[in-house]
């Protein structure tokens, strides 16, 4: 069986400019960490209560 090889348009496309994750490492409360153990997706989960906050929408609406 052969692998392929490289061919034009091949392989996984670049994530669009501003959209790339980035690592971020913290230290959280014992019962955050606990919640989070318990949630499918806890980068999703963070992401989601950050974005929702109204200190991130006003800090967003300043920095544009």
């Amino acid at each position: 069986m052969t692998r392929g090889g490289k061919r034009k348009g091949a392989g996984r496309k670049p994530a669009p400019a501003g959209t790339a994750k980035v690592p971020y490492g913290t230290k959280l409360d014992p019962q955050v960490v606990e919640y989070l153990r318990q949630c499918e997706n806890a980068a999703e989960t963070l992401e989601t209560v950050v974005k929702r906050s109204k200190a991130f929408r006003e800090w967003k609406a300043k920095s544009g």
